[in-house]
This record gives C-alpha cells, sequence and structure tokens, in this order.
C-alpha cells in the first residue's frame, strides 16, 4: 500500500514537473510564431520535431540554435540543430539536442533530447512526395529536494514517421506520426489508465499553402495517449515575407494535450529577419483563457554554402 502512495505521488509529481503540451522544447522559433502550424511547411530544422518528410522541402545546411523559455512551468530550454538537405540532393539528414530545466515547488526538473533524422523524395513534373523517419532518445530526471522517493532518472526511445505530398510548390499535404513507440515516462492508474504525460502518441495532418510571399499552414495533432479518448488539438499559422528578408508571423492553436484543466488556447505571433547567411528569428504565445500562462522562443540561423 505504501509503494502505491509512492508510485501515485510520483506520478503526479513528474505530471505537474513537466508541461504536458503539444508545443516540444527545442522546436523552432520560426514555428512558434506560427502556433506550430508547421507539418506541411516545415522547411529545415523544424522537420525534427513536426514532420521529418519536410526536411527535403527545401536545399540548405543550416545550423539552428537558441533559448526558449515558458512560466508556466518556469521553465528554460536551449537547443542546437543542423540539417544538410544540400550535400546529397535525394538525402537529407538531421540531428540535434536540447536541453531544458524547470522548478516547481521541491521538484527540479531535466531533460535532454537527442534527435536524429532522414528523409528522401521523389519529384515529378508538378509533384513532389517526400516521405522520412526519426529517432529521438530522451532522458527524463526529476529530483525531488524533501522526498528522493519521488525523483526519477530515465532514459526513453521513441520514433516518429512523416509523409509530405506537394502540387506545384504550392499545395502541401503532411501526414505524421509521433512517439511511436511509447516512452515509459509517468504512466500510471488513477480513475483509469492515463498516458504518459510526457510525449504522448500521436498523428497529425497539415495543409499548407505557398504563393508568392504568404505560407499559409492548418494542421491538426491527434492525441491518442494522454486522455481516455483520442484528442484534437487545431492549429493555424501563417507567415509573410516582405522585402525578401522580413517574416511576420501569427497563429493561433487549442492545445489540448495533457489534462483536461489545463487547455490552453495560445495566441502567437513571431518576428524574422532572413538573408542569404543567416537567420534570426522570435516567437511568443500567450494562452488567452489563462493569462498567466506564456512562452516565448529565440533563434540564430546560419546557412552554410
Amino acid at each position: 500500500m505504501r509503494n502505491g502512495v509512492a508510485l501515485i505521488a510520483l506520478v503526479i509529481t513528474v505530471f505537474m514537473s513537466f508541461d504536458a503540451f503539444a508545443r516540444q522544447d527545442g522546436a523552432p522559433a520560426r514555428a512558434l510564431g506560427m502556433s506550430d502550424a508547421v507539418r506541411a511547411l516545415g522547411f529545415g530544422t523544424a522537420g525534427l520535431y513536426f514532420n521529418p518528410a519536410a526536411m527535403s522541402q527545401a536545399v540548405q545546411y543550416a545550423i539552428d540554435t537558441g533559448y526558449g523559455y515558458r512560466n508556466w512551468a518556469s521553465r528554460h530550454n536551449f537547443h542546437l540543430s543542423l540539417v544538410d538537405s544540400q550535400t546529397n540532393p535525394k538525402l537529407a539528414g538531421a540531428m540535434a539536442y536540447s536541453y531544458s530545466r524547470g522548478r516547481q515547488d521541491d521538484s527540479l526538473t531535466q531533460t535532454h533530447d537527442i534527435r536524429l533524422a532522414l528523409s528522401s523524395f521523389i519529384k515529378g513534373k508538378n509533384v513532389f512526395f517526400a516521405y522520412g523517419a526519426g529517432f529521438r532518445y530522451m532522458n527524463v530526471r526529476v529530483d525531488n529536494s524533501r522526498n528522493s522517493r519521488l525523483s526519477l532518472n530515465k532514459w526513453a526511445p521513441t520514433l516518429d514517421v512523416g509523409l509530405l505530398l506537394g502540387i506545384n510548390d504550392i499545395f502541401y499535404l503532411a501526414a505524421t506520426g509521433t512517439n511511436l513507440i511509447a516512452m515509459p515516462v509517468a504512466k500510471t492508474r488513477v480513475s483509469t489508465e492515463r498516458g504518459q504525460a510526457y510525449a504522448p502518441r500521436a498523428v497529425g495532418f497539415g495543409a499548407g499553402l505557398v504563393y508568392s510571399i504568404v505560407h499559409f499552414g492548418v494542421d491538426i495533432d491527434l492525441d491518442l495517449q494522454s486522455k481516455e479518448k483520442p484528442t484534437v488539438s487545431p492549429m493555424v499559422g501563417l507567415e509573410l515575407t516582405l522585402a525578401r528578408a522580413i517574416a511576420l508571423r501569427a497563429g493561433f492553436v487549442w492545445d489540448r494535450v495533457g489534462d483536461l484543466k489545463t487547455d490552453q488556447k495560445r495566441v502567437s505571433a513571431g518576428l524574422g529577419y532572413v538573408s542569404k547567411w543567416v537567420g534570426v528569428d522570435v516567437g511568443y504565445a500567450h494562452d488567452v483563457t489563462h493569462a498567466k500562462n506564456w512562452v516565448i522562443e529565440s533563434s540564430i540561423r546560419v546557412f552554410l554554402p
């Protein structure tokens, strides 16, 4: 009985320490500015987080590094990622590392997140079809200063897959599967069996439009694990590129990953500068239903010849 109580307490502690929302630590600032509606508009390192097939969408050799903070979990994150779809015209590869750290009450939560991904494509006269897969190896560590039995230190691997269909380089359709290998982090029975508090198994679908200065995306994320039944999180994002260098971004997401009581309706905005050699991006999102909840992400991208 005592062990059972300790297990439930551990799960509650971990669940509260984690931020069980669709937004992932280390995901690019450009995506945040568009409310992460980028499964069909990944273009580079965003593919590591949203759709590995999208890494083949543009030819580039880029390094992306940055910092983010979300106040509802007092959580800081630092990330470094690299994508290369230039060296081999038919094969894109990418890797990323992110570290996050957040403290709530007596618990300090830290994660180390390592990602690797590959993608390739087939292209016809008016049709582009890409496919990719990503491997993720994550360490979750919780240190409780009052009770060591509420601490946790666990490595967990998982797998993502993605497809992308493009028509006339204007319209794009995407389908993804994320965390296909169950991550054994914070799972227990309360009244019914709940899914992982972190990185739930999900499928996603996206549609994108690329025309002139406009990038427009509409996505849905179908969480198969966090709740008693599949739960849909819709999102929409817009990017306008002015003078071929200044990017203005906006979006909205109804983030329903995690517990029903913590649903978020976030509006987002972003600003970016992109040249031939460098890109600088800032994204911000605010929960309109819980005014104290907000997240900011920044990144610097360097494009190598």
